[in-house]
């Protein structure tokens, strides 16, 4: 229904909490900062929530209307990484892909549209990019939200398409974002452990193509927003990822 939801675990705990203080306060706080989160986004701007999307979802609509494709297609679906891709078929050498990215996208963006995104079709393969649930911003999710979230986009997929592969693209590290890249990349492990233990999931792993000798961003690959790739920015991801494409659009 397009309502923001959040999502805070207590493995192996009972219904209250075990009546242990500390984590009853940390799950009041949580909510708090949730509650809090979600007062000051919506105030005043309608435009803000899934809803915002409308437009580009109108778009592909038109697209998945008109646009055939071969029995071999992929799909690329994700934020502005996979938006701004200008050159995906050739860089990945694959000529037959749907190429789905509607930039400044979430995950719980992604799954409220995705039947509309990718029911239409029929891929052979789906591969996921989108990085922008942890970006040191008030309304960022905990590396666990994101899991989950993939995990329900997962579901609603395998409703349809019970056993096509479906890839998590391991979330870039970014100068703009560095100072919050230790919940990424806790976010992209916890959902490389779920992909290892589902079948038809696979996780690929580009990060260490862009960190430097000194651990960081190579700037060079990024436009000057220090966030998105440039043009040989994205050779260099699909030098990366081409053989994986391959190989696992081929199972």
């Amino acid at each position: 229904m397009g309502i923001p939801t959040g999502w805070r675990p207590f493995y192996g705990t009972g219904h209250t909490l075990d009546y242990n203080k500390k984590k009853q306060d940390s799950c009041v706080q949580s909510m708090a900062a949730w509650l809090y989160a979600q007062l000051k986004i919506n105030k005043g701007k309608n435009e803000e929530g899934v809803f915002r999307w409308e437009n580009e979802i109108k778009t592909f609509d038109s697209l998945n209307a008109r646009e055939k494709y071969a029995d071999n297609a992929i799909m690329f679906l994700g934020s502005s990484y996979i938006r701004m891709w200008k050159n995906i078929r050739k860089d990945v050498c694959y000529p037959e892909i749907i190429h789905r990215g509607f930039g400044g996208c979430n995950l719980r963006d992604v799954a409220y549209y995705v039947k509309r995104i990718v029911y239409p079709h029929n891929p052979k393969a789906l591969f996921i990019y989108v990085g922008n649930d942890i970006t040191a911003g008030e309304k960022d999710k905990t590396p666990d939200q994101v899991l989950e979230l993939f995990r329900y986009i997962v579901k609603v997929v395998r409703e349809k398409y019970p056993t096509i592969p479906i890839t998590w693209l391991q979330i870039s590290p970014s100068e703009k974002r560095w100072a919050v890249w230790d919940k990424i990349t806790a976010a992209n492990q916890l959902i490389e452990t779920y992909c290892q233990s589902q079948p038809n999931l696979f996780y690929i792993a580009s990060a260490d193509k862009f960190l430097g000798n000194d651990g960081k961003p190579i700037a060079k690959y990024y436009r000057d927003d220090k966030l998105h790739y440039n043009e040989e920015g994205y050779k260099v991801w699909g030098k990366n990822i081409v053989n994986q494409v391959k190989e696992i659009s081929n199972k």
